[in-house]
């Protein structure tokens, strides 16, 4: 292959060669589930609920998601500022 088109593969797959990297680093599964308690305020609780109901996603699930695109987008302004 050539180095544009690895380049290209590499960039479509992003989440994934950083799950990789993450796992080389740190020998840790970067998918695997962890249980933790927090606390959250009730009217966070009840949106999640809302919210988990109207696209059949479990909770954990959306915050999931939620958190993943919020450090995306830090990660983006981190990068923009150097």
């Amino acid at each position: 292959m050539r180095p544009p088109a690895i380049r290209r593969i590499i960039r479509e797959n992003k989440r994934y060669t950083d799950m990789l990297e993450y796992y080389d680093r740190t020998g840790k599964l970067p998918l695997a589930k962890v249980r933790r308690s927090f606390t959250l305020r009730t009217m966070n609780i009840e949106a999640l609920k809302s919210a988990a109901k109207a696209t059949d996603k479990s909770m954990s699930g959306l915050l999931d998601e939620l958190i993943e695109k919020h450090l995306g987008e830090v990660d983006r302004k981190v990068k923009k500022s150097r």
